[in-house]
């Protein structure tokens, strides 16, 4: 399975395919997928499964467990609808078996101390709690085992494996630092990485009995197991000589550790392993990535892109069909490749789709085919063959900017089918300010129609607006978009956009970091009222290499056309992360540039704030945060900002 977030994913292997677009060390991913693929690729239908879909895993039944980091969302497909997990507290999903079985965390209390408890969740069973220990999971296969990581008294992490009947496996002995665990295959092989105590992190598999196997690294002081098939063959990624690159590696009992094409050829990464032993991955190049194909017969083997300007690999199944995307002048596009066969655009290999329907992404596959993708109306599901579900399928927005002001009158549009022409659909919509605005107008003939809004915004803020659509048979499908209100008068920073790729903890991909931003800025009147409104308060959204959301905000630094933000929020769905945010506004610099930084860091077991982000790359994530500071002490002073792609305004 594979773990996906707009950021790069984990898997386990059960042969389910799951996606979280996120970095190898902190995320890691695993895979699935044999026989040869059929010439012509099939007609899908399109149902709608997340407004974001920051993570989806998807299992061999088509069933798939999905949510988002940023929107708080999450729920599992059973193949007709999406049903609330209805599990208590903030809840995390970490991966789905074949059974349809899920595992993921949830948490109690607030703040940044809140407590945070490992669940597996089923449709039959509901939410069965794991042993209360201080753990995170990662994965879980088809006998229902559960890995995760484990921290113990003394502070020392140390990766380990939950029994179906609750007791909990140790996995390998102690490490003098830490040991971590990424992915388990059926068989119970599973793969993550362990210190030596010489403070190099090195690559393990653990047997079904929790015995280490030591793979080593290509030369760098950080490898680790991303992948685990079921022949016990692994792959992952390693630094090599000098920390200077990340490498791709394959491994097998024949073969050892093997760099995936040419050592010292750049960043390369691995996206997935299936039971072929073929990988595929990106490799990064001055141009931009471009997505191949390996395996030890052929080696690597760059995948066709037919003009394209990029290419970008998700997912293998097991008849070697793979998913991912290519970037053309017009934006990137979801694609399927089989073999050496030039790429499927999948936006042309759609049966019905509301209007404006784009997908940019393909995530996941399974080896039915079954296909999981982004698209401009967030996570979608690609079935094979002209009927999809009952419900509703909404497309985008249209007509709805990324900012406004206080009452601009917005007309906004948003189009959807049915599978069932006979239906008839009526819709809601929450503008998320408390403000009137006339109710949803739905025009629509023959199983096609359209919602038609209009609103003025009466308050400031970074709002989510959501939109419900339901037919006569009760079957509703729900879209959100972010939008940010700002308010003439008042002082704030607001912005959306994103930054140049950058660097995540040992991340694998090279994913631009996407923002959403509004933070009120003085003691003004208006900027009082503003954050006393709990849906106008500031705000900082991330998604990209991870996912953030903002507990808490607060301006530290003003000095011009700069200033610094201050706060906590979620990393990855996660509470207790502090992030430090550099801001420069390049208009009011008088023609400059705008420019950003961002860090995100923690508090580990022994007290040391350690760092996980780093827009500016250079700092390896895990370092102690002081060092990562050091010489960034006034906002004035800020180094590192990267470029923004997008609109960053302070306003006085």
């Amino acid at each position: 399975m594979k773990l996906h977030s707009t950021t790069k994913r984990a898997h386990c292997k059960p042969a389910l395919r799951n996606n979280i677009l996120t970095g190898l060390f902190p995320l890691l991913a695993l895979a699935g997928g044999a026989a040869a693929a059929p010439a012509i690729p099939p007609v899908y239908s399109v149902i709608n499964l997340d407004p974001e879909g920051a993570i989806a895993y998807l299992n061999e039944s088509g069933q798939a467990a999905v949510g988002s980091f940023v929107l708080g969302t999450s729920g599992f497909f059973d193949g007709n609808r999406v049903v609330p997990f209805g599990v208590p507290g903030d809840t995390s999903i970490a991966g789905l078996n074949n059974r349809g079985v899920v595992t993921g965390e949830t948490s109690e209390g607030a703040g940044p101390f809140r407590r945070f408890y490992e669940f597996t969740w089923s449709p039959g069973r509901g939410m069965r709690a794991l042993p209360n220990v201080p753990s995170r999971v990662w994965g879980i296969n088809d006998q229902d085992q559960v890995v995760g990581d484990m921290t113990e008294a003394s502070g020392i992490q140390r990766a380990v494996r939950f029994e179906p009947g609750g007791a909990m496996t140790p996995l390998g002995p102690l490490p003098l630092g830490v040991s971590a665990v990424r992915a388990i295959a059926n068989t119970g092989v599973s793969g993550g990485y362990a210190d030596d105590g010489s403070g190099i992190q090195r690559a393990t598999l653990w047997d079904a009995r929790g015995r280490l196997t030591d793979l080593g690294t290509l030369g760098g002081s950080i490898a680790g197991t991303a992948f685990v098939n079921e022949r016990g063959e692994a792959a992952g990624t390693s630094y090599d000589a000098g920390d200077a690159n990340d490498a791709g590696f394959f491994w097998s009992r024949a073969s050892g550790m093997v760099p995936i094409g040419t050592r010292n050829a750049g960043s390369r990464t691995v996206a997935d392993l299936n039971d072929r032993g073929e990988a595929v991955g990106d490799t990064a190049t001055a141009a931009g990535s471009t997505a191949y194909q390996w395996s030890r017969a052929r080696g690597l083997v760059p995948l066709p892109r037919a003009g394209a300007l990029e290419s970008d690999v998700f997912d293998i199944n097991n008849r070697s069909e793979i998913v991912g995307g290519v970037r053309r002048p017009s934006g990137w596009r979801a694609t399927l490749w089989r073999g050496a066969d030039a790429p499927t655009d999948l936006n042309a290999r759609l049966q019905r789709i509301p209007a404006g329907l784009l997908l940019s992404h393909a995530v996941a596959i399974n080896d039915a085919g079954t296909i999981l993708a982004l698209s401009n109306a967030g996570l979608v599901m690609l079935r094979p063959g002209s009927k999809g579900t009952d419900a509703p399928v909404l497309g985008p927005f249209t007509g709805l900017p990324d900012s406004v002001t206080v009452g601009q009158e917005l007309r906004v549009s948003l189009g959807f089918i049915d599978n069932a022409p006979g239906q008839v659909h009526t819709a809601t919509v929450d503008w998320a300010d408390g403000c009137a605005s006339p109710a949803p107008l739905v025009r629509e003939a023959y199983g096609k129609g359209e919602v038609v809004l209009q609103h003025r915004f009466c308050a400031p803020g970074a709002r989510t607006v959501v939109l419900r659509v339901t037919d006569s048979g009760g079957r509703t499908t729900e879209a959100r978009r972010e939008i940010l209100v700002n308010e003439p008068g008042l002082a704030a920073l607001s912005g959306r956009g994103k930054l140049a790729a950058a660097g995540a903890a040992g991340a694998g991909r090279s994913q631009p970091l996407r923002f959403t931003l509004w933070a009120p800025l003085g003691d003004t009147e208006a900027a009082r009222k503003a954050a006393g409104n709990a849906a106008g308060s500031a705000a900082l959204v991330l998604h990209g290499p991870f996912g953030f959301r903002s507990d808490s905000v607060a301006v530290t630094a003003l000095a011009g056309a700069t200033l610094r933000l201050e706060g906590t929020g979620r990393y990855n769905g996660r509470a207790g992360y502090r992030f430090q945010l550099d801001a420069a506004d390049g208009d009011n610099a008088r023609g400059g540039r705008d420019g950003m930084r961002v860090r995100i860091s923690h508090v580990d077991a022994t007290g040391a704030e350690v760092l996980d982000y780093d827009s500016a790359g250079t700092t390896r994530a895990g370092a102690k945060m002081a060092a990562a500071m050091a010489g960034a002490a006034g906002a004035g002073g800020a180094g590192g900002m990267s470029p923004v792609d997008g609109v960053l305004a302070l306003s006085n």
